[in-house]
């Protein structure tokens, strides 16, 4: 979860985002395959309120997207 928009998100996995902390916060895969956004996938979903709710779309959607077979991932 975060407060980031889609592509601000997105900009972060490609140029290797390091927090004030020194932790990586961007996916390898993303960094490695990402391309672009295709914000059709998900500009239908309405902002989400709590974590809990947040990481139960990011699943149910991932599951969605798979069997139309894109290559997603989930924690």
């Amino acid at each position: 979860m975060t407060s980031k928009t889609p592509s601000e998100r997105f900009e972060q996995h490609k140029t290797r985002f390091v927090n004030k902390k020194g932790h990586k916060l961007s996916s390898s895969i993303v960094e490695k395959y990402g391309k672009y956004l295709r914000p059709t996938l998900y500009n239908h979903l309405n902002p989400i309120k709590t974590q809990a709710e947040a990481l139960k779309m990011e699943e149910q959607l991932a599951l969605v997207l798979r069997r139309q077979r894109y290559a997603v991932w989930y924690n």
